[in-house]
């Protein structure tokens, strides 16, 4: 039996490694083009699509600068083609006061609750809790 066991052994790993999953070669998608520019201020646009039809624009901007509420206020678009072969696409905002989604497959009721809620005041987060308003 010990002869056999080395070729047992062998014969099991064999096995095993022919069961496992081999993934599919995926297919290399070619850049169109691609472009992002970064500027002194903090701001930047960038830009990418590619052959399949995916695409994504976005630009930020700074807002209130040089305030202790200074930050990024980004927008921008992404589409692709879905499994159906439909067009997709969709629009954002986004920025110190949340993200908020556009498009035919963002629930309405997503984009409107989050459009609401981006102009809500915000808590500041140093604040103790005992201090803040109720």
């Amino acid at each position: 039996m010990h002869k056999f066991l080395p070729l047992l052994v062998l014969a099991v790993v064999l096995a095993c490694g022919h069961a496992l999953p081999v993934e599919s070669e995926r297919e290399v998608i070619e850049i169109l083009s691609s472009e992002t520019n970064k500027f002194e201020d903090g701001s930047y646009n960038s830009q990418y699509s590619t052959a399949d039809g995916t695409s994504r624009h976005e630009e930020a901007s700074v807002v209130d600068k040089d305030t202790e509420d200074e930050a990024l206020e980004v927008k921008g678009s992404y589409k692709y083609i879905n499994e159906d072969g439909q067009e997709v696409e969709v629009h954002y905002t986004a920025g110190k006061n949340g993200f908020v989604p556009y498009g035919s497959i963002i629930n309405p009721e997503i984009t409107a609750v989050a459009e609401a809620a981006k102009d809500l005041p915000k808590e500041p987060e140093h604040k103790p809790k005992a201090l803040r308003e109720p």
